[in-house]
């Protein structure tokens, strides 16, 4: 394995860079392929005539528009220039980072080729750079052998095992071709006893055998809908097969009758198949198939449920742990359900990379309920939506054979288990190196692929379940001859496909392998920073000086992502005050596009969710009250969100700027503290600034040099301060001027060689000017004469000042600035 200076060389050349680094590497790239391609224009067929000459050029129409093109460019240019900076480390908020320089120049290479991926004719190149790209995800995520290009000629016959897949414009038309296949392959077995019962000339298929989900072989006649229902995915392919194969080699005339008699869902659509068959077999009715995922589902699934006709309502979400994953013990026990009820289960889905949290389900436990579900005699399509965190799997070595490495082999650094520590949790670790045994794979690999949009990729373990959305009949073609070329879009939903997206995610493997050393030490390094900006955050705002705001998280940060709020330490009394507060720093830190882009520190996102489906996770988060209440008021908590993508947040380590995970930490306190003081201590306005009503009361000369100065530096956090050189005789007036009031915080600063007359002082401003004790804050310097002080101020029923010394006023004023706030904040709530 390389060591971590080969690393460090093959991340920073992989990238133009924050600042562009690599400009100058990248312009040569794109000039050379500009050229070539130009020399590649003129050599076909040279002899032809030069259509476009100097003379054209000298043309007014074309100095016109020449002259509109640069305007609009340079116009477009400048407003590109407010879009969120997706290049830069201070980027956290969105599933998204900077293309690698492969993928860029790979792009435009493929850009000015124009090709078409809808078949092979057209695009022969971006066709097989497709498949070589594919071979390497198929590898990554444990998959037999990629589709070749031409298929052996036995390859049906013996039934050789081969993964097949493409590219796609990004995981919701991935996840809906997957979905789309699933449904016609789990009907498929109903169609043939539907066109058996129906067809004479067909009757006898309802004579050939398969193998059901608990084991026994018997004729298609003897099941009934519910065991048909429940044919394992392989014994359904075969049956298509030997069905295609028979019809085939006996009259090619009645593989075609076949075909047009054959009443299946594609021809029929779902409501109308299911309506034919249920009059065919009244008393052995089929119904309508569910689909299980965890709470944490994408929004694309439900309208992928309405495209096939399955319908939103038979998409059940099933509740996740207290790390997000999906419950394997709901799932169980909702299959159980199914069994007694005899309810169709189309299909499970996992999540390998939840879109808020980045969490991991359990495809290894979901597995094991798989098995045991069919020995019941239950079976379901497993899908893996791994659109985000699909590429998590490059981080784990295979062998020779293609298998992944056990877990007591593996890198120390990688895998937690009870004996050492690691980057992820060792049932992370078995989940995705489980991702070879689903059924279809979602993998965006313009998400954590660094390649530029649109790139969406669907996999699946065996490629003959492409025929079950094939759109060119198969006894037109020698399927036998037909591996990954020739016509694709047969078997793809989207027709045209970009060959730049194919030149693209090749170039970027080729130069990047989708290997431990390689893409692997990318996601590596993202998952360490990500644990290292949680830690930050944890200990920032649990500093002693600065405990009355906390860090809650949402859910253990295992991955990239983190959910979490900022909460006063005292308990709050209602979910919308948290939410006022989450909206205002995540409005502090996102872009609206309509302002300077360098006005951002950093970027994060927010997002929401619902307090009742989530409960069993907020118990630590929120107080028992406030749960229960937004449960019952059905409330929507919302989050901010942090997701670590860019592989430079883990070289930002300047010695003026300091580690990445420290600066991003300090700048969301520092944004939390200002925004939880405007919402707690509401401002009034002075001028043309708005600041907060707290009077302080110093002796001169600390009026100019003492702690008030530090107060009023910041007029962000601050508010405005009224500094008096006073004495008891001046409180009147102060009192008349509005100066004193019960609503107002008074902070005293005297000299602490004087405690008996600052004593006095506090005497005469709670005894004789109406001020409650408890809104009394003495602040005082000294340490041993400030100790005395405070237990007399105590003596006197009033509450224990802060103790500040001359060498902590900057550091004293913002915890004084805190506690004033809370304060004034459980005042305000009584």
């Amino acid at each position: 394995m390389p060591d971590d200076r080969t690393n460090d060389a093959l991340h920073k050349a992989a990238f133009l860079g924050p600042k562009g680094e690599n400009a100058d590497e990248l312009e040569r790239l794109l000039l050379e392929v500009l050229r070539d391609h130009v020399f590649w224009r003129r050599n076909f067929h040279p002899s032809d005539p030069r259509l476009i000459d100097e003379r054209d050029k000298r043309t007014e129409a074309f100095d016109e528009m020449s002259a509109r093109l640069r305007d609009e460019l340079s116009q477009i240019l400048a407003q590109l220039k407010r879009a969120a900076p997706l290049y830069s480390p201070r980027q956290t908020a969105h599933i998204v980072s900077d293309p690698s320089l492969p993928a860029l120049v790979g792009y435009f290479a493929g850009l000015l080729y124009n090709q078409n991926n809808v078949v092979a004719e057209v695009s022969p190149e971006t066709v097989r750079e497709e498949r070589e790209y594919f071979k390497g995800l198929a590898r990554m995520v444990g998959y037999p052998d990629f589709l070749p290009e031409t298929l052996p000629p036995d390859a049906r016959s013996r039934r050789t095992a081969y993964s097949w897949g493409h590219l796609c414009s990004g995981g919701t038309i991935a996840n809906l071709e997957a979905l789309w296949i699933a449904r016609n392959i789990r009907l498929y077995p109903l169609a043939v006893r539907l066109v058996a019962d129906q067809t004479d000339a067909f009757a006898d298929l309802a004579d050939l055998t398969v193998t059901t989900a608990t084991g026994e072989r018997l004729p298609l006649r003897a099941l009934s809908t519910w065991r048909l229902s429940n044919l394992p995915i392989d014994e359904i392919t075969d049956l298509h097969l030997r069905i295609k194969a028979s019809l085939g080699e006996a009259d090619p005339g009645r593989a075609q009758a076949f075909q047009d008699a054959l009443p299946s869902v594609r021809k029929a659509g779902l409501a109308s198949f299911l309506l034919q068959y249920n009059q065919a077999f009244p008393d052995d009715r089929a119904r309508l198939p569910k689909v299980f995922i965890s709470q944490a589902t994408h929004y694309c699934w439900q309208k992928n449920m309405d495209l096939v006709g399955l319908g939103a309502d038979a998409l059940e979400t099933l509740p996740v742990d207290d790390r997000i994953r999906l419950d394997t013990h709901a799932l169980r026990d909702r299959l159980h359900e199914c069994m007694e009820n005899e309810q169709p289960v189309l299909g499970v889905v996992s999540i390998v990379g939840t879109t808020e949290e980045g969490a991991i389900d359990p495809l290894h436990e979901i597995e094991a309920v798989r098995t045991n579900a069919q020995q019941e005699g239950l079976t379901f399509w497993h899908h893996c939506d791994a659109a985000f965190g699909g590429f998590f799997a490059s981080m784990f070595p295979k062998t020779d054979e293609g298998d992944f490495v056990p877990p007591t082999e593996l890198d120390r650094g990688l895998v937690e288990t009870d004996r050492q520590p690691g980057l992820l949790p060792e049932d992370d670790a078995d989940a995705l190196t489980t991702l070879g045994q689903t059924d279809s794979i979602t993998i965006d690999p313009h998400k954590f692929g660094y390649v530029p949009y649109p790139a969406g990729a669907v996999l699946f373990r065996d490629y003959h379940v492409r025929d079950a959305i094939a759109y060119k009949a198969p006894y037109l073609a020698d399927e036998d001859q037909s591996g990954f070329g020739g016509f694709l879009g047969q078997w793809t939903l989207e027709g045209s496909r970009p060959g730049a997206a194919a030149v693209s995610c090749y170039l970027s493997q080729e130069l990047v392998p989708l290997t431990p050393e390689g893409h692997g030490h990318f996601m590596r390094n993202c998952i360490e920073v990500n644990q290292a900006l949680v830690d930050a955050l944890t200990d920032r705002f649990g500093e002693e000086t600065t405990a009355e705001l906390s860090i809650r998280p949402f859910h253990p940060p295992e991955t990239v992502a983190f959910c979490f709020v900022v909460a006063p330490d005292q308990d709050f009394e209602s979910i919308e005050g948290l939410n006022e507060l989450t909206n205002r720093i995540w409005q502090r830190m996102t872009v609206d596009g309509r302002e300077d882009i360098n006005q951002y520190s950093f970027l994060l996102s927010r997002t929401e969710i619902g307090v009742a489906d989530y409960e069993h996770v907020l118990k630590d988060l929120l107080p028992p009250d406030v749960l229960a209440n937004a449960v019952a008021d059905d409330a929507s908590l919302t989050l901010l969100r942090t997701c670590l993508m860019n592989p430079f947040q883990a070289d930002w380590n300047a010695e003026e700027n300091g580690p990445f995970a420290e600066r991003l930490a300090d700048f969301v306190y520092d944004v939390a503290v200002d925004e939880y003081l405007k919402q707690v201590v509401p401002p009034v306005p002075r001028g043309d600034t708005a600041r907060h009503p707290i009077l302080v009361v110093e002796q001169s000369p600390r009026a100019q040099n003492g702690l008030a100065r530090y107060l009023e530096q910041d007029e962000k956090i601050v508010a405005h301060f009224d500094v008096r050189s006073c004495s008891a005789a001046d409180l009147p007036t102060a009192r008349e001027n509005g100066q004193l009031s019960a609503t107002r915080d008074v902070v005293v600063h005297l000299d602490a060689d004087a405690p008996s007359r600052m004593v006095h002082l506090l005497q005469d401003l709670v005894a004789d000017h109406g001020l409650s004790p408890d809104r009394l804050t003495a602040v005082v310097t000294g340490t041993a004469e400030g100790a005395d002080v405070s237990q007399r101020l105590v003596d006197l029923g009033l509450s224990a000042p802060s103790i500040i010394t001359e060498h902590e006023l900057a550091t004293g004023a913002r915890r004084l600035i805190m506690q004033l706030s809370t304060r004034q904040a459980v005042a305000g709530a009584a």
